[in-house]
């Protein structure tokens, strides 16, 4: 595996899913282009040979890589790995130097020859591939939710044999559910507007994630306790119906607050509306929830939350390409501050942030995706929107409100803990379930690929923006 294939996703995508699409000429003469160049640069960043042909025994590889990535620019010989550079560069110079063709009878220089006109039918045949790909049909039936097999559900669910589905639009992306908006009509006394999350067919959830009656029975307690979030409507565990099991809920009002995970939200009303939500939430009672959700650890005594720190160090040594000076000092930082942590349990949502709430001007609508759900500490979520909200507004006002909303108290020490806990556990998710995904070639889907080139590295650098925070504090 080379961290060339990166860029050789990029270019299968561009090529596959873009160029399709794309309708200007000059923009596709630029795109074609663009992804001409990508191929190239891939190609030069290969780590080893991209074919299994046989190298010659003179041409040994040599004790120091050939720094053919530090070029100004790729090659023009596109067999010149950082492997193979050195031992082509020698040949060569040996044919430079001869002062007559005999060296081209020589079996050895023969060989040599052979073996580069072998590298360069890899690597074109390689870059070739990529043109000339085709396009990604999107309407692969397994990654289809089937609208008629929906409406006879809900026929039969509702006991409406008029009933219709309109406007049905799938959701591209999602990395661990699909989603459709649809409506219906000809159903009185029903909600109009809908929304179904079904499981990625074929896809078993991790042990993170909720079921879909765990979510159904959260938004429906949530719900009657006055939280924004959607209305529930019904839930399937059955496959049998649409491929895997799913949830239907109402269609909340408004847009998503900040679609982009990174971007520092606009309103610091909405991050102060925000805090009220998460201290309603884990005010709640959880009840028979506690047998439907997953629980953040077996144990959380003492020793329960040491495990866990332990395993986190080892996961992430065992995962990192390289060490890091940042994620070293932070586990160093929460070992001596562990003894922060008590037993207490409460319902926690893991991924409140921005990107996962409606708002439809300067006001929260609803708080989505709750697949996550669990039973863990309250710290959990105040530490894992800690870097997005302390970015918005003052943090103690933040918790002001959250308290004012019923929130349990929280020491500043404690959330310190939750950040950087949460980055690094995002992290080893990140790592484990994209990153190594990708780079096993079990995908090479770019979305994936985008995992662990761009999300990983903008994650280590989230968390050594929290770390230093943190360490300025204590």
């Amino acid at each position: 595996m080379s961290i060339s294939q990166y860029l050789w996703a990029v270019a299968r995508g561009l090529q596959t899913q873009v160029y399709p699409e794309t309708t200007s000429t000059a923009a596709r003469d630029s795109l074609q282009n663009s992804i001409g160049i990508l191929t190239v640069i891939a190609n030069a960043l290969e780590a080893h040979s991209a074919t299994q042909c046989e190298r010659p025994t003179s041409a040994a590889p040599a004790s120091k890589r050939a720094d053919t990535d530090r070029l100004t620019g790729p090659a023009e010989n596109s067999a010149a790995y950082g492997d193979t550079a050195e031992a082509l560069a020698a040949a060569a110079g040996s044919l430079d130097a001869a002062r007559d063709a005999g060296l081209l009878r020589d079996p050895d220089m023969l060989a040599q020859i052979r073996w580069e006109k072998d590298l360069l039918d890899g690597a074109i045949a390689d870059i070739d591939a990529v043109s000339s790909a085709q396009a990604v049909k999107h309407e692969d039936p397994k990654l289809q939710i089937d609208q008629s097999a929906l409406q006879s559900y809900l026929r039969t669910r509702l006991a409406n044999d008029r009933l219709k589905l309109a406007q049905f639009r799938q959701i591209l992306g999602g990395r661990s559910r699909q989603t459709a908006l649809f409506s219906i009509m000809d159903a009185p006394g029903h909600a109009e507007h809908l929304i179904v999350q079904r499981g990625i067919p074929g896809m078993a959830p991790g042990p993170a994630f909720a079921s879909v009656e765990g979510q159904y029975e959260v938004l429906r307690r949530m719900h009657e306790a006055g939280l924004k979030v959607p209305k529930p409507i019904c839930f399937e565990t059955d496959s049998a119906q649409l491929g895997s099991p799913f949830l239907i809920v109402e269609r909340c009002r408004g847009t998503s607050a900040e679609p982009d995970y990174w971007a520092i939200i606009k309103s610091p009303a909405i991050a102060l509306q925000l805090a009220d939500q998460m201290g309603r939430l884990h005010s709640q009672p959880i009840g028979v929830l506690s047998t439907l959700l997953p629980h953040s650890r077996k144990s959380g005594d003492a020793q329960g939350w040491l495990d866990e720190l332990e395993r986190l160090g080892l996961e992430w040594h065992a995962q990192a390409h390289w060490p890091s000076v940042t994620v070293s000092a932070a586990l160093l930082w929460m070992r001596a501050n562990i003894d922060c942590i008590e037993d207490r349990k409460s319902l926690v949502h893991n991924d409140m942030v921005f990107h996962n709430i409606l708002a439809d001007g300067d006001e929260l609508t609803a708080v989505l995706d709750w697949e996550q759900t669990s039973v863990g500490h309250p710290a959990e979520d105040l530490g894992y929107c800690f870097p997005v909200v302390s970015a918005a507004v003052d943090w103690n006002q933040f918790l002001e409100r959250y308290y004012a909303a019923g929130g349990p108290g929280i020491s500043q020490r404690q959330v310190d803990y939750f950040a950087l806990r949460a980055v690094l556990r995002l992290m080893i998710l990140v790592l484990i379930g994209g990153r190594n995904t990708f780079e096993a070639g079990l995908s090479n889907d770019v979305l994936v690929a985008n995992a662990g080139a761009f999300f990983s590295q903008k994650l280590l650098h989230r968390y050594a923006q929290v770390l230093q925070k943190v360490l300025a504090r204590n």
